[in-house]
């Protein structure tokens, strides 16, 4: 996919976010619930988007995104990380760290997004 598009991030559908408590994320509330996730890199930084819609496949028949915009609950932009060397699967994980991290990671790159 290139950049400055949609991703529905996920292998088939879009990937199911739940939380069962509210969380803060870049500055803003993502209420308990259930959500699907989305992506839009650029170079330097992706948006990563939280969406209030359960989407079936995530695409349509050309293969673009199937999110709605005006369903997005929160949407953050962080930074893009290197990683030393390629990671051949795409990951998705939660880190427990100090504040703990939604983590996207694919080839060399690599993204973090609190959640508080």
């Amino acid at each position: 996919m290139p950049y400055d598009t949609t991703w529905r991030t996920g292998a088939n559908e879009a990937t199911t976010f739940e939380t069962n408590q509210d969380l803060m994320i870049g500055g803003k509330t993502l209420l308990a619930g259930k959500y699907t996730l989305w992506t839009v890199p650029h170079p330097e930084t992706w948006e990563v988007v939280f969406n209030k819609k359960m989407y079936g496949w995530g695409v349509n028949m050309k293969e673009q995104a199937s999110r709605e915009p005006a369903e997005d609950a929160v949407v953050t932009t962080v930074p893009v990380q290197t990683l030393p060397r390629e990671l051949e699967q795409f990951t998705i994980s939660v880190v427990d760290d100090t504040v703990p991290l939604l983590v996207l990671a694919w080839d060399q790159t690599k993204v973090e997004v609190p959640l508080r």
